[in-house]
């Protein structure tokens, strides 16, 4: 099994502005979001997970239990909507129920990195955000 748990500095981005403009992203928010380079700290203390997202913008963390249900702050805007975290095999898996429908964002490990593939559901719009390990 693939190390889930580490330290990930973003290398680059396919399709994120685009993304990010598909699901209503004000155009200087999107230019802003475009350019951070982020880096994400996974840990797990028992079943609690931690997902720390830093960028010189914004931080974000979020902690949960695979399989319930838990809320977390909308990066932008900093709505309070409901989200799961799942496994499907080695990828974790984050749902999140936005004003703007259903958001995924599919976290798939390997050896050197993760790739990060956000979907946003109701758009059909997908990005990916790859990142290596620190």
């Amino acid at each position: 099994m693939v190390q889930v748990i580490g330290s990930y500095v973003h290398e680059k981005s396919e399709d994120f502005e685009a993304y990010l403009a598909a699901v209503g992203l004000p155009w200087i928010a999107r230019k802003a979001a475009a350019k951070t380079s982020p880096t994400i700290d996974i840990t797990k203390d028992g079943d609690e997970w931690t997902l720390s997202i830093k960028t010189a913008i914004i931080n974000t963390e979020i902690k949960f239990i695979i399989g319930k249900e838990f809320e977390e702050k909308a990066p932008m805007g900093g709505k309070v909507q409901k989200a799961i975290g799942t496994m499907e095999g080695e990828n974790l898996v984050v749902s999140s129920k936005t004003e703007k429908g259903e958001m995924r964002r599919t976290f798939v490990f390997t050896d050197g990195g993760m790739t990060m593939n956000m979907h946003a559901v109701a758009q059909d719009v997908r990005c990916k955000r790859i990142f290596k390990r620190a």
